[in-house]
C-alpha cells in the first residue's frame, strides 16, 4: 500500500479524493511529529500547536521563521516545512536498500522501453523504401528525427522536473502516456511525411527518461553511491537502442515494418502500467512540497512552505530562460574544454547509431542473415555493455573513490581512459576489415562488443569529469552535452550508408568507411592525455568551471 500511495496513481487518487484515500501518516489521527517542538508565532490555534513539531528553524532566524522576499515589507512570515528528522522514511535518501533497487529497476525499465524506440524500425527500412517509394537515405530520417527529438525535449523536461510543485513523476508518466498513444498513428502512417513528423514528436516525449534518469538515481542515493547507480542506468540506456533491432527484426520478418511500432506500443504500454502504480516520487523538494500542501490544508496555516518553493518563487522568467535555454549553448560552444569533450561523447554516440546502417550491410548483405538473425547480431554490443559496466563498477570502488577521497584533482579520472580510449580505433578497424565473406560472421560481432567496452568506460569518465568540473552549472553542462550528442548521433546515419558503400572496396564493403571513423577515434585518443596534463589549467581560466 505504501508503494501504491507514493506512486503517480496514488497521488492522483489522493488529490481527487480530497486527501481521504491513500492518506499519509501525518494525515492520520493521533500522528505525533517525531522531533522536538518549535514555537512559531504564525500558529495561533491549539489544533495547530500540536503540529508545530514538523517545522524547521532557519539557522539565521531568532523566531524560528523565515520571511519570503516579497513579504518583507508586509511583515508576513513563512514557516519552513522540512523532514521529520534525519531518519524520516519519506525522504528518498532514507528508503530501504531493497526499495532503492526496486525503483532503480523501474528507471532502467523506463529507459529501455523508450530508447529501443529509436532503432526498432530499422530492420524494416527496405520494406519502407518499397512501400513509400523513397530512397534508403530518406527511410533513415525517422531514426534521425527521433534522436533529434529527444535531444531537444530534454532542454524543456529536465528543468521542468526540478520545479518543486511538479517533480519527476509528473514529467515521466504523462510524457510516457503520450509516447505510448503516438505509436498508434505511427504504425498506421500513410506516407513518409507523417511518419517523420510522428517520430520526431515521439522522440521529444521520450526524452525525460534520458534527461532525468541519472538525476532520479542521485535523488535517492548517497553521493558515494551515485556513480554506481548512474553506471547501471547508463547500461540500460545503451541496451535500449541495441534491443530495438532485435525485436523489430522479429516482427518485421513475421509481419511487416508497421508491427515494430505495435510491438513498441505493447512494451512501452506495459512499462507505463507498472510505473503508474509503483514508481514513487524521488525528488526530495517535491516530496516536501506535497507535505507542505497537506499541512496547509490540515492546519489552516497558509504560510507553511518549503525552502525550495521559496527559492523557486524568487526566480524570474528571464533567469529561467537564461539558465535552461541560453547558458547550455554558451558553455557548450564557448568553453573549449566542454566543447572538446562534447565532440568526443557525441562521436561515440554517433558511431553507435551509424552501425544501424552498417549492420544490415554486413550481416544481411555479406553473410545473408535474415532479419531475425541480423537483429541477434546486435547482442555483441549488449555483451560488451555488460562487460564494460562490470569493469567500471569495480573501478569505482577500487580506483575512483579512493583517488577522490585522497584529494586528487578530477583530472585523475582520465587515467582510466588511457587504456579504454585506444580500444575505439582498434575495434573500428577490426570491425571494418573483418566484415567480408571470407571471415566468420562472429568476428565483426566481437569487434562491435569490443568498441562498446572502450566506449562505455570513456563515456563514463568524460561524463563524471564534466560533473565534477562544473558543479555550479551542472544542469546546463549536461543539457548541452545531451543536445550535442543527439545532434551528432542524428546526423551520422544520414550519410553512413554512402560513407560505407561509396568508399568500398567491394570485397570489404565497409572497410574504408570504418577506417575513416577509426582515424577520427585515433585523433580523439589524445584528449584524455591532454586533459590529464592541462585540464586543471583550462578550469582555472574558465568563469564556469569549479
Amino acid at each position: 500500500m505504501d508503494i501504491v500511495r507514493t506512486s503517480f496513481f496514488g497521488e492522483l487518487v489522493h488529490f481527487a479524493s480530497g486527501g481521504r484515500l491513500f492518506q499519509f501518516p501525518d494525515q492520520q489521527p493521533g500522528f505525533k511529529f517525531p522531533i522536538d517542538e518549535v514555537h512559531d508565532p504564525t500558529l495561533s490555534t491549539p489544533e495547530s500547536e500540536k503540529d508545530e513539531k514538523l517545522l524547521s528553524k532557519d539557522e539565521e532566524s531568532s523566531t524560528g521563521t523565515t520571511r519570503r522576499p516579497e513579504d518583507a515589507e508586509t511583515g508576513k512570515d513563512a514557516t519552513l516545512v522540512d523532514w521529520y528528522g534525519p531518519d524520516d522514511p519519506e525522504n528518498p535518501q532514507n528508503w530501504p536498500f531493497g526499495r532503492k533497487i526496486f525503483v532503480m529497476t523501474q528507471l532502467c525499465l523506463l529507459t529501455v522501453a523508450l530508447y529501443m524506440g529509436s532503432s526498432i524500425y530499422t530492420p524494416g527500412v527496405d520494406q519502407l523504401v518499397e512501400d513509400f517509394h523513397i530512397s534508403v537515405t530518406v527511410a533513415s530520417i525517422p531514426l534521425c528525427v527521433y534522436v533529434f527529438g529527444y535531444g531537444i525535449g530534454q532542454m524543456l523536461f529536465a528543468p521542468l522536473s526540478e520545479v518543486p510543485a511538479i517533480g519527476r513523476n509528473w514529467v515521466y508518466l504523462p510524457t510516457m502516456f503520450i509516447f505510448v498513444i503516438l505509436q498508434i498513428p505511427t504504425a498506421l502512417s500513410k506516407n513518409i511525411g507523417s511518419l517523420i513528423a510522428l517520430r520526431f514528436i515521439a522522440g521529444f516525449f521520450s526524452s525525460p527518461a534520458l534527461s532525468n534518469g541519472g538525476a532520479s538515481m542521485g535523488d535517492m542515493m548517497a553521493p558515494s553511491f551515485v556513480p554506481y547507480g548512474i553506471a547501471i542506468w547508463a547500461g540500460a540506456a545503451v541496451c535500449g537502442p541495441v534491443l530495438g533491432p532485435l525485436l523489430g527484426g522479429v516482427f518485421t520478418q513475421i509481419k511487416d515494418w508497421r508491427w515494430s511500432f505495435w510491438c513498441l506500443m505493447w512494451i512501452s504500454g506495459a512499462a507505463f502500467i507498472v510505473l503508474l502504480f509503483s514508481l514513487p516520487e524521488t525528488f526530495g523538494p517535491t516530496v516536501l512540497s506535497r507535505r507542505a500542501r497537506r499541512l496547509r490544508k490540515s492546519t489552516g496555516n497558509k504560510e507553511l512552505t518549503t525552502k525550495s518553493e521559496l527559492e523557486f518563487a524568487s526566480v524570474t522568467t528571464g533567469v529561467m530562460i537564461q539558465d535552461n535555454l541560453i547558458r547550455p549553448f554558451i558553455i557548450s560552444f564557448l568553453e573549449p574544454g566542454v566543447l572538446m569533450l562534447n565532440i568526443y561523447t557525441g562521436f561515440m554516440y554517433a558511431v553507435l547509431y551509424t552501425w544501424f546502417e552498417a549492420f544490415p550491410i554486413v550481416f544481411v548483405g555479406i553473410h545473408h542473415f535474415n532479419l531475425i538473425q541480423s537483429g541477434l547480431s546486435f547482442c555483441g554490443l549488449m555483451v560488451g555493455c555488460v562487460i564494460s559496466c562490470t569493469i567500471y563498477l569495480y573501478l569505482i570502488g577500487h580506483k575512483i573513490i579512493p583517488w577522490l577521497m585522497a584529494g586528487h584533482r578530477p583530472e585523475v579520472l582520465f587515467q582510466i581512459a588511457f587504456f579504454a580510449a585506444p580500444i575505439l580505433p582498434v575495434a573500428l578497424i577490426f570491425f571494418g576489415w573483418s566484415s567480408t565473406s571470407t571471415v566468420h560472421w562472429i568476428a565483426p560481432i566481437i569487434a562491435s562488443g569490443l568498441f562498446l567496452v572502450g566506449g562505455y568506460i570513456v563515456f563514463q569518465v568524460l561524463f563524471n569529469y564534466l560533473g565534477m568540473s562544473y558543479p555550479r552549472y551542472l544542469a546546463s553542462v549536461f543539457a548541452g552535452n545531451g543536445l550535442f550528442r543527439s545532434a551528432m548521433a542524428g546526423a551520422f546515419p544520414l550519410f553512413a550508408r554512402q560513407l560505407f558503400v561509396k568508399l568500398g572496396p567491394s570485397k570489404f564493403p565497409i572497410g574504408f568507411g570504418s577506417t575513416v571513423l577509426a582515424g577520427i577515434a585515433a585523433v580523439l585518443v589524445a584528449l584524455p592525455f591532454f586533459f590529464f596534463r592541462a585540464g586543471h589549467l583550462m578550469r582555472a581560466r574558465s568563469k564556469y568551471a569549479n
